[in-house]
């Protein structure tokens, strides 16, 4: 039969039976009696190892020493696992030592094990001093035969070391993978930051931004921009606002303008990856910033029309906060593909609108005679509908599957805002059923979502005006 030895684990007491090679060690104790108070009968399994008895040799250690000592075990493991995350959070300053590690994710991971290891092995080292004092204290009076208790307390430092060395792998595996897909798209938003050196934005300079702020009736212009790599008309429609930017047409030709899109983008920089996302670190204020709403990503519904509505609802709450709206007369939102000409709504809004354009109506445009609706490519709407829509817009219902344009349209009319159709304010073929560039009667024109085409149209229609002017 066994002999029997005490030993602990920590947080709980566990005994387990001690082999037969180990008994032959104690023959002064054989006979020893079976415990049969506070002693768990059942074999349990352990993170320290298995190998320990559900026996006790001599007396039974008390109860008060095992919890006492599962406190310091635990009390140290958290010590040792929090230090070693603190250590995965600045390991990155040693990237640029690993020359021969091509990988980025490779060089950081690098780099973490090789910090978190020596304080590791450290930690490790202490704990194992601290629960080998603990330990001969416990058995002390329970263990007399000391190769015995070398034998107890070499297994009891080993089960520790392999615990250490689990839990340790497990939480530096979790913060390297978290700080390696930080860092790595951090440095990879740096690398192309630094490879987009600065464009033109005409309407920024003193004298343009001067004279088209003075422009009547006052347009606040804005428009969401899928950017690159998170959307499959990322790069479609960063070049299209690039060609508009940079020509100073579009949103652009307005009193005040904005791009929205999900994260923040320098507009006055571009790229192999388009328009560069500003990296952390960087003095935002030296570039010409999107205003980030976070994602814009929709489902497509029944013949392709984007469920677009619920990132329409974040800009109008981005616009709201923005507190711009009310220097306007009218707010015009339009998509990036649109073809379009601020001076020329800006006529129609003096002729056709109550008021001669100032945007006191609480009104907004219907832009499809066709099919009697707003149209999403441009929205139009009075200031004081705009103000009406950006304070209450989160009490509209119907924002779930439901296409911007549509929600926009039930959300004015449940805020009491009128419509008013506009029937020169846009070509569009899907309520059209064609494209005509050279209609001057007309402000916009779509869709062109090829950029070539865009200007084609932009040209053709300025053509139409002045035959000899292009840009």
């Amino acid at each position: 039969e066994d002999l029997a030895t005490n030993c602990f684990f920590c947080a709980v007491a566990m005994w387990s039976t001690i082999p037969v090679d180990e008994t032959k060690a104690l023959p002064e104790l054989q006979g020893g009696r079976e415990v049969s108070v506070g002693v768990v009968r059942n074999r349990q399994s352990s993170p320290f190892g298995s190998s320990w008895s559900r026996h006790c040799c001599g007396r039974r250690v008390s109860i008060a020493a095992l919890v006492f000592l599962g406190i310091v075990a635990a009390i140290l493991l958290g010590t040792f696992v929090s230090r070693a995350s603190l250590y995965t959070a600045d390991s990155a300053k040693t990237l640029v030592e690993e020359e021969n590690t091509e990988d980025p994710a490779k060089k950081i991971a690098v780099d973490v094990k090789k910090d978190v290891k020596r304080d590791v092995v450290m930690d490790v080292e202490n704990t194992e001093k601290q629960a080998e004092e603990i330990f001969e204290t416990v058995i002390r009076s329970d263990v007399s035969d000391p190769a015995t208790k070398q034998k107890l307390l070499a297994k009891f430092t080993g089960d520790i070391r392999r615990n250490f060395d689990r839990v340790a792998e497990m939480n530096i595996k979790k913060a390297i993978d978290g700080d390696v897909k930080r860092d790595v798209e951090d440095n990879r938003h740096m690398e192309n930051y630094l490879a987009s050196p600065p464009i033109g934005i005409p309407s920024l300079k003193p004298k343009t931004k001067k004279e088209q702020g003075l422009l009547w009736p006052s347009m606040f212009c804005w428009c969401i921009m899928q950017t690159v790599g998170l959307n499959s008309w990322g790069w479609m429609e960063e070049t299209l606002v690039k060609q508009q930017l940079e020509n100073g047409i579009g949103i652009f030709a307005c009193n005040e303008w904005a791009v929205m899109t999900d994260v923040k983008l320098a507009l006055n920089r571009w790229g192999p990856r388009g328009f560069p996302r500003i990296p952390k670190g960087i003095n935002s204020t030296l570039d010409t910033p999107t205003w980030a709403i976070g994602s814009t990503q929709v489902a497509k519904g029944a013949m392709t029309n984007p469920l677009n509505a619920m990132p329409f609802r974040t800009a109008w709450k981005a616009l709201q906060l923005s507190k711009k709206l009310s220097k306007h007369d009218w707010v015009i939102k339009v998509d990036p593909d649109t073809v379009w000409f601020p001076v020329r709504l800006r006529n129609h809004l003096k002729l056709y609108m109550p008021g001669h354009g100032n945007g006191w109506d609480n009104i907004f445009l219907k832009n499809c005679p066709r099919f009697n609706s707003l149209q999403g490519p441009i929205e139009v709407i009075s200031r004081q509908g705009a103000t009406n829509l950006e304070n209450n817009i989160q009490n509209c219902g119907g924002v779930w599957g439901t296409g911007e344009d549509k929600f926009i349209v039930n959300c004015l009319q449940q805020l009491g805002v009128p419509p008013k159709m506009e029937p020169g304010l846009l070509n569009d073929k899907y309520c059209d059923g064609y494209i005509d560039c050279s209609n001057t009667w007309k402000v916009a024109f779509h869709p062109h979502k090829n950029p070539a085409h865009f200007m084609e149209c932009f040209n053709a229609s300025k053509e139409a005006e002045h035959p000899t002017k292009k840009v």
